[in-house]
């Protein structure tokens, strides 16, 4: 591959990611909780309740740091901590109603932002782009995971990326 393709395409995930940092810096589009909350918030409204290695393993972080993030949670009243009737060891975290209140403002504020892109993209093209993100997104993971466990990155292959997405 051309080492202008390589940069072209660095640059666009670039501005992607830049894009991405300075409107979420705010936490406006986050409704008023942090980046960290909120995607802590959008997991356990995903699953229901989790238990706080279920969590860590869902956002790709450690116990202590996460539960720094739970610990906020809870203290600005949007989630819930019990104990595991399983485990005794473990708490189960569960958004609480302020919490469901912020699943949904988030929720409702990343689908008109995702709309309006839509808006400006021709439809039989929606699908591409869906499945071009999802393969970013998972090679980048790939990459993110083999970096941490070892000195050089080895990206998946195209078809094994796809059939882990199916």
């Amino acid at each position: 591959m051309e080492n202008r393709t390589i940069e072209q395409f660095r640059a666009k995930l670039r501005e992607i990611e830049r894009t991405v940092w300075m409107q979420t810096k705010s936490e406006a589009l986050c409704c008023g909780v942090t980046m960290s909350q909120c995607h802590a918030i959008l997991e356990i409204g995903k699953a229901g309740e989790l238990n706080l290695k279920d969590l860590a393993a869902r956002l790709g972080l450690d116990n202590s740091t996460l539960s720094r993030t739970v610990e906020s949670l809870v203290q600005d009243g949007l989630a819930d901590r019990t104990p595991s009737k399983e485990d005794r060891r473990a708490t189960v975290i569960r958004l609480n109603e302020k919490g469901r209140a912020a699943l949904d403002r988030i929720n409702s504020t990343w689908n008109q932002i995702c709309r309006q892109m839509f808006r400006n993209i021709p439809r039989e093209k929606h699908e591409q782009l869906i499945e071009s993100i999802s393969i970013i997104a998972e090679l980048l993971a790939g990459c993110c995971r083999d970096q941490c466990s070892s000195s050089k990155p080895a990206l998946k292959g195209k078809t094994e990326v796809r059939r882990a997405m199916k």
